[in-house]
């Protein structure tokens, strides 16, 4: 193992990365012994001219539609109220807040359909200023500014008719705050500020309309949705929150005069787990209660979070923002047909400006788009645009990789004419993989099954198909499931079987791509015979390993299906060994049983994990006793791994270390929070100190593992430590065991050993984040069962954790560091964990860096598909994320940390 290391971690010897298959020429060596540069030459193009388009702020439209002539208007002011975190369901319950309920009598109700993120920042922009969220939005959620143009607010603030002030916490302000003619008064207290925030808020509100000082307000209520992050909106502690804020805005309500109208809305709802930002139901279904002179009372409309915009300059008497992208709801308003008519016109005139400005934008011109024919399905329901340009782009750098790949293998004409057949499979596959994403409207489904199969055979051809002792039972089974596998009239077959069905084509690929990621993943855990020969050119691994690789919709829990069968395969193999030798396999293989059945969140209706994270939380007796036996189980677990042996003197000092933690968690005390907060510095402090002075003491391993238990189980929970611990204390084992089984495969310098190194660790950080609840993994579908269509969803990560150390009010900074470092130390110490075995990160470097190649060569195809760009965008952080920990710990194991010995 240690040769391997060698011999891939100079840059000199880089050239082994990819074996001695073909004869070198001097390009060849050129583009091997640098692959991150030829990677990042590659990648020029698209990120100076099609990223920046995609994932920066658009360009909106500029101008005003002039208010109708003839339209009465009898409001004389207006107030928004935004109550933080309440979906639906909790708005529109009588029970939990009966007064606004009571308030429905006098108003009409609207039920309202988020933008699919749901953050309070995107939220309120777009109910504000109605203008559609970039996907890069998601990202800016705490800073998110003004996306620039007049919107109803700022009209407002320019009109000698209004005095407009808002109130509440910084997300308005981040949008609002740099505009002279507005006051705003931040009443944000923290994040862990349930009441004094909202009370101020109503006090500041109180006094302005007590005072008429102005008559355009927007009262922002955070409190519910802290509330909902903390206890979850399944908690007594949230029903209460709820029924204290409706009185709250009931108290409001009676202060507003009659001739006003008001809007009462909620930004976006809140999961059970007390989570938001993904495109869940819950989270993106809300209700607004409107009332004022022209409405309708207990009339009922349905409607974007846009359209709330589009009512103010109805109310308030003001131009329409071209920008804005809203349809005035006119079910709910008292106006005869005639004015409705009027009134509609207007907000189509709008509307068509502002099309017009995107279709030009795009080169394209819509015959059918009329300002004087209303039809508002020609209306895109977005505001991203593709240009044709992108396209070429996407194409041109695909090119690229295809004739970098062959210059590498230093393949000649000659050798491409002898295997014409190869290479057009080559293109043809590449054809597929840019038309899967360029066709997305006629199946969203295609992509995502094509990046499983294409994370199946990363892991199956590369970790699996090694053992050299198979028995006979074994060999027939992996040699008749062979057959069905590489028989492509089976596969064929059923797929037109399949289309004809379903009567058509596009559910049939899904459906058997599926179908042959399942089977696969299976015949390469049993499947032992190395050596059969290919009608393929001895270098087609390289190739499929890169087209893989470069695949931009690659599904990261796919990978863990084919791990599973790896993990019963070595197990099955194993009888005979001693128990203590098989706890690695044993652990790895309950880990990734959870990971591969319990996380589908849309076929169960709950994702399982998540849920062993929340249980994990010491807020009841039953998750303390919970959580207690599964400290005590992974310490026990974790040492005799670590140890090979039984240590239970270690077990027990380690299991009380850990007990004290879960009393910390349980008090939660802000000065107990600190001092095991202490302790972990000091133990971490201790690590490098042992580590420097004498490297291979078992303190050297055992303080960096203390260290790293105690934060993840103030900041995470418990349940996170037993998976960590299990993760940390047994993934190099494995690989042991895999290469010991492999009878050397996996240690000779070949095309599987280095495309086993490049998908290992990545494996291994899948499993730890999905045991974190982090990775959706699949839905029912048209067409059955489907990939999730946001398998990487922040949306989901818990923030509980950024109240440790200031239980009454943390810094933001402060929350983001408590809530980011434990992921950020526990990647670190798994990929060193890996190279502490002997194992080469570079290879891993190099295949995070295709997959941000991959996802950007295709990210010209998104600007019509946000999920895409979601998608895209979250896989490029997350690899990018990855590369910099493996390099890092490279650099700090070569150039820091020294040993005497």
């Amino acid at each position: 193992m240690e040769s391997i290391n060698t011999n891939l971690g100079g840059p000199k010897n880089r050239i082994l990365l990819w074996g001695a298959i073909m004869s070198q020429t001097k390009i060849s060596k050129l583009i091997t012994s640098n692959p991150l540069l030829v990677i990042l030459i590659l990648l020029i193009l698209p990120i100076w001219y099609t990223v920046p388009h995609v994932l920066l702020t658009p360009e909106n439209p500029e101008g005003e539609i002039p208010f109708p002539e003839n339209i009465t208007v009898d409001s004389e002011g207006f107030v928004l109220i935004i109550l933080d975190g309440i979906g639906e369901d909790y708005f529109l319950d009588e029970k939990l807040m009966p007064e606004i309920n009571d308030y429905r009598n006098n108003a009409a109700t609207v039920k309202i359909r988020t933008g699919p993120l749901t953050l309070s920042a995107t939220c309120i922009s777009e109910m504000m200023t109605g203008v559609p969220n970039a996907p890069i939005n998601g990202l800016r959620n705490f800073n998110l500014g003004h996306p620039g143009n007049n919107d109803p607010w700022l009209l407002a603030a320019n009109d000698p008719r209004y005095d407009v002030a808002m109130v509440g916490s910084y997300v308005m302000g981040n949008l609002y705050q740099d505009f002279n003619d507005i006051n705003f008064v931040n009443t944000f207290k923290g994040h862990s500020d349930y009441y004094q925030g909202d009370y101020d808020t109503l006090q500041v509100a109180s006094g302005w309309l007590n005072n008429y000082e102005y008559n355009v307000l927007a009262v922002h209520f955070s409190g519910p949705d802290k509330v909902g992050h903390t206890w979850g909106a399944d908690s007594p502690e949230y029903d209460e929150k709820l029924t204290h804020v409706d009185k709250q805005v009931s108290e409001l309500l009676k202060m507003i005069p009659k001739e006003w109208s008001v809007i009462i809305t909620a930004d976006h709802g809140m999961t059970e787990m007390g989570t938001h930002g993904s495109s869940e139901d819950i989270t993106r279904d809300v209700a607004a209660i409107i009332s004022g002179p022209q409405i309708i009372t207990k009339s009922e409309a349905a409607g974007h979070q846009r359209d709330l915009s589009a009512i103010v300059p109805l109310i308030l008497e003001l131009p329409f923002p071209v920008q804005l992208h809203g349809r005035i709801p006119l079910e709910i308003f008292d106006y005869s047909s005639q004015e409705k008519s009027v009134i509609e016109q207007w907000n189509w005139d709008a509307a068509h400006q502002r099309q017009s400005f995107f279709d030009t934008k795009k080169g394209e011109s819509n015959p059918e788009l009329s300002s004087q024919n209303i039809d508002w399905n020609l209306i895109s329901s977005d505001g991203e645009f593709s240009r044709d340009s992108d396209i070429y782009v996407s194409v041109f750098t695909w090119i690229a990789i295809a004739i970098c790949a062959i210059l590498a293998l230093g393949i000649k004409k000659n050798e491409l004419i002898e295997n014409k057949e190869f290479f057009a499979l080559f293109a043809a596959i590449i054809t597929l993989f840019l038309l899967s994403h360029a066709m997305l409207n006629y199946s969203a489904m295609l992509p995502r099954a094509i990046g499983g199969l294409c994370a199946v055979w990363l892991v199956g051809w590369s970790l699996g198909g090694t053992d050299k002792n198979q028995s006979k039972s074994g060999h027939n089974f992996s040699n008749k499931l062979g057959n069905i596998i590489h028989n492509p009239w089976i596969w064929l077959s059923a797929c037109c079987l399949i289309g004809v069905l379903y009567w058509s084509l596009l559910p049939a690929i899904v459906i058997i791509l599926f179908a042959y990621s399942i089977l696969y993943s299976l015949y390469r855990a049993f499947e032992s015979d190395n050596t059969k020969s290919s009608k393929f050119p001895a270098y087609w691994p390289w190739v499929f390993a890169l087209l893989c690789m470069t695949f931009g919709s690659i599904r990261l829990w796919y990978a863990l299906v084919p791990f599973l069968f790896i993990l019963v395969g070595t197990l099955l193999r194993s009888n005979g060994k001693p128990t203590i030798e098989k706890v690695p396999i044993f652990s790895m293989l309950m880990l990734t049983f959870f990971s591969v059945f319990f996380i589908h969140r849309r076929i169960y209706g709950d994702n399982f994990i998540l849920e062993a994270v929340e249980s994990g939380w010491p807020n009841s007796i039953e998750n303390i006793l919970i959580s207690s036996s599964l400290l005590i189980l992974c310490s026990v677990v974790s040492v005799a791994a670590h140890y090979k042996d039984l240590k239970p003197k270690k077990s027990a000092i380690f299991s009380a270390w850990l007990i004290f933690g879960l009393f910390v968690s349980a008090v939660e005390s802000s000065y107990l929070d600190m001092l095991a907060l202490s302790l972990t510095l000091c133990s971490c402090i201790g690590a490098i100190y042992v580590q420097k002075i004498k490297p291979k003491s078992e303190l050297a391993t055992e303080l960096p593992i203390l260290a790293i238990s105690m934060f993840l189980l103030l900041t995470w929970g418990a349940w996170s430590v037993f998976a960590t611990l299990l993760i940390l204390t047994t993934c190099g084992s494995f690989w042991r065991i895999l290469s010991k089984d492999s009878d050397g495969i996996l240690q000779l310098n070949n095309s599987k050993s280095v495309v086993a190194m490049a998908v290992y660790p990545w494996v291994i950080w899948i499993l730890w984040w999905t045991l974190l609840g982090q990775v959706n993994g699949l839905q029912t579908c048209f067409e059955g069962i489907c990939p999730h269509p946001r398998e990487l969803d922040p949306g989901t990560v818990l923030v509980r954790g950024g109240y440790v150390g200031f239980r009454e009010g943390p810094n933001l900074y402060w929350m983001i560091f408590m809530i980011a470092s434990p992921i950020i130390i526990t990647s670190f110490m798994i990929m060193d964990s890996l190279q502490k075995i002997g194992m080469s990160l570079y290879p891993y470097i190099v295949f995070q860096g295709l997959i941000i190649l991959g996802c950007i060569s295709v990210i010209g195809f998104s600007p019509k598909y946000p999920r895409l760009v979601f998608s895209l965008t979250w896989n490029i952080f997350f690899a990018t994320f990855q590369l910099i920990l493996a390099a890092s710990v490279i650099f700090l194991r070569k150039h820091t940390i020294s040993s005497p010995e």
